[in-house]
């Protein structure tokens, strides 16, 4: 007898389905791993333009690079480019350290469920069982809403502005496309903040 694999997909959506991950929940992870896949793979030949090098036939340097530094290296900008331009990639980079603790914490986190009935959420890091030891920051990825929508629209705005930052010594309408973002960057900071920084301001009773 032929494997079903339609049934057995089905199975798993419909088990997932029990965790409380509904299938709007499942969409919206999707579209938002997606998205936050084009801005990392865009970022890298972002920073390549930013840094002026001719990388090809080259091991590029980027491959070195953690996480962090890339975002730093984002956040430092170019001297040839205008202040609004830097003032831009700054802000993008705040948003981008939010927004990767956020998918970290997704994409590593240990899934919460309390039932079908209620919306569960993911923890990085969680400090169980009285383990020691655990030194890093326990991290949390929420998806009730409206919070999958924020955090689409910051992965999509950073993917966005990334692309204008790869063509900004090629295209000359880049560097003005990259200040008009300003707004939509300052989105992006603004929603993956509030996203990463959720539980913090339930524990302070300010949500």
């Amino acid at each position: 007898m032929p494997y079903d694999y339609t049934e057995k997909s089905l199975d798993i959506q419909e088990r997932l389905m029990r965790f409380g991950l509904q299938s709007n929940h499942l969409m919206l992870i999707g579209a938002f791993i997606t998205a936050y896949g084009l801005f990392e793979n865009t970022l890298e030949r972002a920073l390549w333009a930013l840094s002026e090098r001719d990388i090809e036939g080259v091991r590029p340097f980027t491959e070195t690079m953690n996480t962090e530094a890339q975002f730093k290296m984002l956040g430092e900008g170019n001297p040839k480019l205008s202040d609004k331009c830097n003032a831009v990639l700054k802000v993008a980079a705040h948003a981008a350290e939010d927004l990767n603790e956020y998918r970290n914490s997704l994409v590593h986190g240990y899934l919460l469920s309390f039932g079908p009935d209620s919306v569960p959420s993911f923890m990085k890091n969680p400090r169980w069982h009285g383990a020691t030891g655990r030194k890093k920051a326990v991290g949390d990825a929420y998806i009730d809403e409206p919070i999958q929508d924020l955090v689409l629209i910051a992965a999509w705005n950073l993917f966005a502005l990334v692309r204008k930052v790869e063509k900004v010594f090629t295209d000359p309408d880049a560097q003005q496309a990259i200040e008009a973002m300003k707004d939509d960057v300052g989105r992006a900071k603004s929603y993956a903040g509030e996203a990463r920084h959720l539980r913090a301001l339930m524990n302070h009773e300010k949500y």
